[in-house]
């Protein structure tokens, strides 16, 4: 699991995007298979997260690759964005804003791009802060993911109104972001969970059981990644298949990593 690149991070990538097309094919669907798919495909969308932090290792030349990113992936972005708004403003009569644009409004799908250039630009900065606080803030930001999300979980289940602004909030995904940066600044970590992979492996296989059964069993299914399970379901999933995937000759291998290289990062 170094932090240079390699086809297991494409994998997942590449498992990812999968992940996200069955979820948005079978979004309507109300049987028990489509309604299986969307909760153990809400993986992706933090695994994507938790993989760009593990790449973001340094502030260096942080001007040049930020109008960098912001030139290979905001900019087409907009242009995408914009043509969505077009489109359903031409077909349903959807009116956008410039903001809509920005925030990833004009198609559902979009979101995830304006947390991901945000982070982008944003998270180099901390390596400009002492190794120690650093890593503390890095912490704090899980932390505070948590306890967002469950604040999110408990409003939509007892029907409270606890966070009222209903903009973009970063720290509903910043959590993701730091557990990459975190093993990335621990490198002892990835050698362990190396050595130990198939002890790991089961636990992970067990971590995501119990984050896709959890919602079943408290009746938040359909409440998308605003629950805690989240946390457990996506690491779980990840670390599963960053372990099998960095073995040799998997079956996929080589698909995926075609898929997941032509994504971004």
């Amino acid at each position: 699991m170094a932090s240079e690149r390699n086809l297991m991070f494409d994998v997942l990538k590449g498992l990812g995007i999968i992940s996200v097309i069955f979820s948005h094919v079978y979004r309507g669907g109300t049987d028990p298979l489509a309604i299986f798919i969307r909760e153990i495909a809400m993986w992706c969308v933090p695994m994507f997260f938790m993989v760009q932090g593990y790449f973001i290792t340094s502030a260096d030349n942080w001007a040049q690759s930020t109008w960098k990113k912001i030139k290979k992936t905001y900019v087409p972005y907009i242009y995408w964005a914009i043509a969505y708004g077009v489109f359903y403003w031409y077909t349903i009569g959807k009116k956008f804003t410039v903001m809509d644009i920005i925030y990833g409004k004009t198609a559902l799908h979009l979101y995830y791009m304006f947390y991901y250039i945000v982070f982008a630009i944003l998270c180099p900065l901390l390596y400009l802060l002492p190794k120690t606080l650093r890593r503390y803030f890095l912490y704090l930001m899980i932390l505070s993911n948590v306890a967002v999300t469950f604040i999110l979980e408990i409003s939509k289940t007892y029907h409270l109104h606890i966070i009222t602004f209903s903009g973009p909030n970063p720290l509903k995904w910043w959590g993701f972001i730091a557990i990459g940066m975190l093993l990335a600044e621990y490198p002892q970590i990835r050698d362990y969970i190396a050595k130990h992979a198939k002890a790991f492996f089961y636990a992970a296989i067990a971590l995501a059981i119990i984050g896709l059964v959890e919602p079943f069993l408290n009746n938040t299914v359909g409440y998308l990644f605003n629950k805690v399970a989240i946390f457990p379901l996506a690491i779980g999933i990840t670390l599963a298949l960053a372990i099998y995937y960095s073995g040799e000759n998997r079956p996929g291998t080589e698909f995926l990593s075609f898929v997941g290289n032509r994504t971004l990062g």
